[in-house]
């Protein structure tokens, strides 16, 4: 009787708890209840400000969720992020932060402590949807899998609220609006799954997902704040949407190569989550799971690779996407033919076997996706919490007894701002930054008191391995049992094979920093640094005759803009290209402030320079802006305005109306394809607006521009063009060059400057640049020889390699990677490697800047 009456109490308990959660579900809005539409119905699109109503209406009605702000967006939106996990858990959400912070950092913490908060802590996830906009319906998932979340009483939902803590986020809220307000318009015209005319993020387009190992974007900051400063979660799920057709979703296992600067428990975890998302995918009947395959895991500027290196176990899927919420049926004579027998293979066991795929399908198998990685979490709570603690442990244990115990940042640098810049992203970043308060010696190197130091007894030190070091991209032919997965490898003879993104990226040499690694123990007194600045601004001597800046200094352009935007006059020395300010036309207050804001040594002259100089008068600069919405155009937009030049886009109607030269005095044609810049989009396919590139008729207009005084700066693929139309004595040898003779897909080459030419003043006589599809010239023999193009920059005489990995080097040893090629009273720039690439090689965007400035 006793234990009935125990019975009938529990099964009351249960029916009240029922009850009262039946009365708060029928409490919360269902998704289509403020949207007016399902979540994934065709032809429908959430933009993100429905998705934030949406929201609040959730937090208005459920106590299961909570909604932060984490800053704001490239376009000046609010980014709003979600937590959801039990009411009981989210109103102790400092107490779980703080014991998964101390598990992460393991700063005085023993095993056995560690073993304790991994029992008490919840496992924080990370998952984010919508980075890159067009791929769509991982945003849309967002939604739904945020009501799922709140409402189900399933018993794995009410287990994963229990054990886990869900950071939800919309990483591209731009993006999300611009591709709902571009495609609503254009359903059921014939311009329905037409691309968008503009990139999806402002500045960054796709790229936005190559950000994240230097956070210059907005998004990427905020990003990496909620990550390595506040939430450090054990999981981080970042969805896409491209997957490998026919497969219907792409998982972990990875393809190769793997990173070498990982905890080895990392890589397994990843494998395991992904095999928990292939059972559930065939658990539910959903057809089409493949992995280990295309997706590789060597690039660190991946939202998901950056933290793998930061103990967090990143993973990524690619969802199989047609075009936005438009339908699309596919039959099995649309496969690859090697696809179309629907043979069963290890990591692709249940093949897909065509059919409809609708927006609400791709949503589907994200929230099948997110739901196994939070499965996992709960199942694994502990043990994840713990081996976050062990990897770090492990991290900071082994660089206590081996080489780089350290990375030593001397104080003297060409350009001290931009160091300043990566010290304080590395910070960002969540690594530590010290300054050394007492002179100390490393492998026979004295080195000064006020030396910045990161030492790698630190929990995320294999992040800052990763990009600081030297990357040796290994060369795949060689280790077929890596890839190829049949009883027999087979050694490989063909072509060498590239990365899928790239394959050398060390940052030191990017930032043009002088950075040694400490292969000896390094022991000296020194303090933590919240901020870097390797050198303060002042003004240095007597008020006289003029102000000098450094040429070196990329801050020195942006002191220049704001100089000559209030009326100032600069000059610039012919003997090496420092800049020269007139005391009479700038007032010292002014002067002490740019040296404060910017951190800038200005040296205040006190007689008149007898050095030749040249007067730089406002440019009137303009940027090509095809309506082949274009990534490279993005990033040099965005350095542009960080560096405070004022620019004007121009479109293919304004270069193909002509009357340029009143408009402009320089134009910068980023890198594209000449079919691209001459036929842009083909008719039909785009709103007439949109269609058409600059023609002939712009090929003209471009020719008497630059004829008539202007100057015209070619970026990377964009020389093809100047060489194709404007009928220089320039080839580009790597034209058609076979993979078979050479291979260099994104890597760190050595360069040598002609540094007394105006266009590479300011550079060392050899420095360090990126190397991506990038053009390399010969100069043709000419009988016009006051029009001789002229060699700026070229490849030296012997492997340029310096970071990743290149074939057949000695093609473009002694050719030239920069031009200035003369044409009637103008100039043709050519900049054949990308200067600006995705905004991180800070050392050679003062080739972009001398170009804008440069004089015929």
């Amino acid at each position: 009787m006793q234990h009935s009456r125990l019975f009938k109490s529990f099964l009351l308990i249960i029916l009240c708890f029922s009850a009262v959660f039946s009365t708060l579900a029928q409490n919360v809005p269902k998704p289509e209840e403020i949207l007016g539409f399902k979540v994934g119905a065709d032809y429908h699109l959430a933009t993100y400000t429905q998705a934030i109503e949406y929201y609040n209406q959730l937090a208005a009605t459920s106590a299961r969720i909570k909604l932060f702000e984490a800053g704001k967006t490239s376009m000046g939106q609010t980014m709003t992020y979600a937590v959801i996990s039990s009411s009981e858990n989210l109103s102790q959400l400092e107490k779980y932060k703080q014991i998964i912070r101390k598990l992460s950092l393991t700063k005085g913490l023993s095993s056995n402590k560690a073993q304790e908060l991994s029992h008490e802590g919840k496992a924080i996830v990370y998952i984010d949807g919508g980075l890159h906009a067009s791929e769509c319906a991982p945003a849309q998932h967002n939604i739904q899998l945020a009501y799922e979340l709140i409402t189900s009483s399933s018993p794995k939902y009410q287990r994963i609220r229990e054990d886990v803590i869900l950071i939800l986020v919309f990483a591209n809220p731009d993006g999300m609006n611009l591709l709902a307000d571009w495609y609503h318009p254009n359903v059921g015209t014939p311009y329905e799954v037409a691309s968008m005319p503009w990139l999806y993020h402002i500045y960054a387009g796709h790229d936005n997902n190559r950000d994240s190992y230097i956070a210059n974007l907005v998004e990427t900051k905020n990003i990496t704040r909620l990550i390595n400063k506040e939430w450090f979660p054990v999981i981080l799920y970042n969805h896409h949407q491209t997957a490998p057709f026919p497969a219907r979703i792409w998982t972990p296992p990875n393809a190769e190569p793997t990173n070498p600067n990982v905890h080895p428990l990392i890589v397994r975890w990843q494998n395991m989550v992904g095999s928990a998302m292939g059972a559930a995918f065939d658990a539910e009947g959903k057809e089409g799971a493949i992995s280990r395959n295309i997706f590789d895991s060597w690039y660190p500027g991946y939202v998901t690779q950056v933290v793998d290196s930061h103990n967090i176990i990143s993973i990524l899927t690619e969802t199989a996407l047609y075009r936005y919420a438009t339908p699309h049926f596919y039959t099995i004579r649309d496969f690859p033919k090697q696809y179309q027998d629907l043979t069963m293979s290890a990591f692709y066991p249940n093949p897909w076997k065509g059919g409809w795929w609708r927006l609400k399908d791709a949503v589907d198998y994200c929230i099948t996706a997110s739901t196994a990685v939070l499965d996992v979490a709960s199942k694994y709570k502990q043990e994840l919490l713990y081996n976050k603690y062990k990897m770090a442990a492990d991290v900071i244990k082994r660089f206590k007894s081996e080489p780089p115990y350290a990375w030593i940042i001397p104080e003297k640098q060409a350009d001290p701002g931009t160091v300043s810049l990566l010290l304080n992203r590395m910070n960002l970043l969540g690594i530590n930054v010290y300054k050394s308060t007492e002179s100390f010696s490393c492998d026979g190197i004295q080195y000064p008191a006020g030396t910045h130091l990161i030492p790698m007894n630190q929990a995320f030190a294999l992040f800052v391995k990763n990009v600081f070091e030297v990357q040796h991209y290994p060369d795949l032919r060689k280790y077929p049992d890596l890839w190829q997965g049949i009883i027999s490898p087979i050694e490989f003879e063909g072509a060498p094979f590239s990365s899928y993104d790239q394959m050398g990226w060390t940052l030191p040499y990017q930032f043009g920093a002088e950075v040694l690694a400490a292969n000896s123990p390094v022991e000296v007194q020194m303090s933590k640094l919240d901020k870097v600045h390797l050198q303060k601004g002042k003004i240095s001597g007597n008020p006289g005759y003029s102000y000098l800046l450094r040429h070196q200094e990329n801050n020195s352009f942006t002191a220049v803009n704001r100089i000559l935007k209030t009326g100032g006059r600069v000059f610039f020395s012919e003997s090496g290209g420092d800049f020269i300010i007139p005391t009479n036309s700038v007032k010292r207050v002014f002067m002490n402030q740019i040296a404060s804001e910017l951190d800038l040594n200005i040296t205040s002259i006190f007689r008149k320079q007898t050095v030749k100089t040249r007067e730089i008068k406002k440019v009137k600069l303009g940027v090509y802006k095809s309506w082949r919405a274009n990534a490279d155009a993005g990033w040099t937009r965005y350095i542009l305005e960080n560096y405070e030049f004022p620019y004007k886009n121009i479109h293919d109607a304004e270069i193909r109306a002509g009357n340029l030269k009143s408009n402009y005095d320089v134009i910068i044609i980023p890198s594209s394809q000449p079919d691209t810049i001459l036929n842009g989009h083909i008719k039909g396919t785009m709103p007439p607006k949109y269609i058409g590139g600059i023609t002939t008729s712009g090929v003209r207009n471009l020719r008497k521009f630059a004829e008539d005084g202007g100057t015209i700066v070619f970026l990377s693929n964009s020389c093809n063009f100047a060489i194709d139309y404007f009928n220089i004595p320039v080839k580009n040898i790597l034209k058609d060059i076979k993979r078979e003779d050479f291979v260099c897909s994104g890597s760190m080459l050595r360069m040598v400057f002609d540094n007394s030419h105006p266009v590479a003043y300011g550079m060392p006589e050899e420095a360090s640049t990126v190397f991506n599809r990038s053009c390399v010239f010969e100069i043709q023999p000419s009988f016009k020889n006051n029009k001789n193009p002229v060699s700026v920059a070229k490849y030296p005489d012997e492997n340029p390699l310096m970071s990743g990995w290149i074939y057949g080097d000695r093609i473009i040893r002694q050719k030239s990677g920069i031009v200035v090629a003369p044409f009637g009273k103008g100039s043709l720039i050519l900049l054949g490697f990308p200067v600006q690439f995705r905004a991180q090689p800070y050392g050679t965007f003062k080739l972009l800047f001398n170009s804008i400035f440069y004089l015929p």
